[in-house]
């Protein structure tokens, strides 16, 4: 449900903030006054297609804001679409405009036009003059039939679209091992090949080539390294007798003399410790230096190997790669196309197999389906077309009819909705064929349509906000009179919000707001209110009459509110 939608430097509004209620909101004012402008902002802000020239002269951006109180199925989306405020009980959506484009948000966060367009098909539906959107889809209108559907009508449903997805899964997979055997011997022979030149490198560790790199540094310097090694063995522990004594033996002197002090002055104990600590690390690093000068290789062969071993690595790192790691995935990979390849034709009979079985039960599934279907469109076709009656249109005929699905002349295929294309079909006057209701001229007629189909299906439909612009245009005397009843069932169970010129109409609302134009000589603008119980007589009084403070006329409104009050009273029993 719409809570409040609040506009800023859009067309003519400067700075608009409405709060709406549950039930019947109605929209009322002078022509011209800038009514549709406020449903055009509520479209602007759910995706509907605008450009700079909607902001107000004079001004850098239009901005509008739009605040919803959130059902089970809308905070089901918002959380799959990673959109959930978990701080905020409800859902706001914003779009700002300014003249290099336009960026909308979901509860703060920057989305996409196609995210918001998503969202507006479960939050509201907007209904004008000559535009049916909820019926010009055949899709949209086998959904609705659908929604009346019983437990076990959805049942089938689900299974429809289950079975059809599984043969839509195995076709792919027979689509793929499907090939001609020279297509499959091309394939097995290049796996094969792929597979032996990595198996003859035979890989180990996914870090071999940077070992190996190591190791040729180590190698190609091998000259360098024993040279400096055999320096500091010199200086550790190969000195030169008294004249230059190594670095051992100075410190094995040291220790015998503070051994000596520490005797006397216990004090220099650390000293003497740390010390000899040093004297035992120096001659375990001598050991250490002695044993790699020991295992260094000097072998220019060891060398050569060493760079043949890493130039085949990168080999096959360039067309496995680019990593050693990616080059064992491949590996596994390669050795499963092949089991794959040479095993494709019992794959393909055991998938033929499964795809005939899913088949048959997607076809029987859709069968029993569009048996339902039929009994239901013959029903729901008999309720609109009483609806209509209603509404003023005794001599129509509607027909709801359901075709197989595929080009004429060929089998039906069967598609995730079955076997059926539902059009809903209606002729408005005697004589006249039937056609779609797409491709009504009248758009009286059109609105009277649209709110028989969404007087019957306000219990099915998802979507909790209607709106209406003029639908009542063409309408006069007990036709209008029940196209207000309709109007006032419809807003017992969704929030309706209906721009109207009818007094008939605006005396059975909730919430009533009057549009206004204030116009100067060099600025327009436009405003709205929401009007008191007093304040509503009068503009209703206006409405009729065209002056507000008329007593003959404030007397017919108070009895159109009257009347209204009974048909509220009755409708919430």
């Amino acid at each position: 449900m719409l809570k409040e939608l609040e506009i800023r430097d859009f067309a003519l509004i400067r700075k608009l903030r409405l709060p709406f209620t549950c039930g019947l909101n109605v929209l009322t004012g002078e022509t011209g006054a800038g009514k549709s402008i406020i449903i055009d902002a509520l479209n602007a802000v759910l995706g509907g297609k605008v450009g700079p020239s909607i902001i107000r002269p004079g001004c850098e951006r239009a901005t509008i804001e739009a605040t919803f109180e959130a059902g089970p199925e809308v905070n089901a989306w918002l959380k799959q679409s990673e959109l959930y405020d978990e701080s905020f009980d409800g859902l706001v959506v914003s779009r700002e405009i300014s003249k290099s484009g336009s960026k909308a948000r979901i509860n703060g966060t920057l989305v996409n036009v196609s995210t918001i367009q998503e969202l507006r098909q479960k939050l509201v539906t907007i209904h004008a003059q000559h535009e049916a959107r909820t019926l010009q889809s055949s899709q949209a209108q086998l959904e609705m039939l659908d929604a009346l559907g019983d437990d076990s009508h959805k049942k089938l449903l689900a299974q429809v679209k289950t079975s059809y997805a599984r043969r839509k899964e195995l076709q792919e997979q027979i689509e793929e091992i499907s090939l001609s055997e020279e297509e499959r011997t091309r394939r097995l022979e290049f796996a094969r090949f792929q597979l032996s030149e990595i198996s003859e490198a035979t890989l180990g560790e996914c870090d071999e080539d940077e070992k190996t790199a190591a190791q040729i540094k180590v190698l190609s310097n091998v000259v360098q390294l024993e040279a400096a090694l055999a320096a500091t063995q010199q200086l550790l522990s190969d000195g030169d007798g008294d004249s230059a004594p190594s670095a051992i033996d100075l410190l094995q002197r040291a220790l015998v003399e503070m051994t000596a002090a520490s005797s006397m002055d216990v004090a220099l104990t650390p000293a003497c410790e740390a010390i000899n600590s040093c004297l035992d690390a120096l001659e375990q690093e001598n050991r250490t230096l002695r044993k790699y000068r020991e295992k260094l290789d000097m072998d220019p062969e060891t060398l050569s190997a060493l760079e043949a071993r890493l130039a085949q690595l990168a080999t096959i790192k360039r067309k496995y790669g680019p990593t050693l790691a990616d080059a064992v995935a491949r590996q596994q990979s390669l050795s499963e196309d092949i089991d794959r390849l040479e095993n494709s034709q019992l794959a393909f009979d055991d998938l033929q197999n499964e795809l005939d079985k899913a088949e048959t039960q997607l076809q029987t599934a859709a069968e029993s389906l569009s048996g339902k279907r039929k009994k239901l469109a013959e029903n729901l076709a008999e309720r609109i077309k009483n609806q209509l009656t209603d509404l003023g249109m005794m001599h129509c005929k509607f027909v709801i009819s359901l075709d197989r699905v595929g080009n004429e002349g060929e089998p039906a295929e069967c598609g995730p909705s079955g076997l059926d294309r539902a059009e809903f079909l209606i002729a408005p006057n005697p004589g006249q064929p039937l056609a779609p209701v797409a491709k009504i001229a009248s758009g009286g007629e059109l609105s009277r349509v649209m709110l028989a189909v969404k007087t019957i299906f306000a219990h099915a439909d998802s979507v909790s906000t209607v709106i209406f612009d003029e639908i009542e245009t063409g309408l006069s005397g007990r036709t209008l009179q029940a196209m207000r009843d309709k109007l006032a069932q419809l807003a017992v169970s969704h929030q309706i919000l209906c721009i109207t010129h009818q007094p008939l109409i605006a005396c059975v609302a909730d919430n009533h707001i009057e549009v206004s134009k204030h116009q100067t000589s060099d600025d327009t603008t436009i405003s709205a209110d929401i009007l008191c119980e007093k304040d509503r007589l009068k503009a209703v009084a206006g409405m009729a009459s065209g002056q507000d403070s008329q007593a003959e006329a404030l007397k017919f409104a108070a009895a159109l509110f009257s009347e209204s009050a009974k048909l509220r009273a009755d409708l919430a029993r």
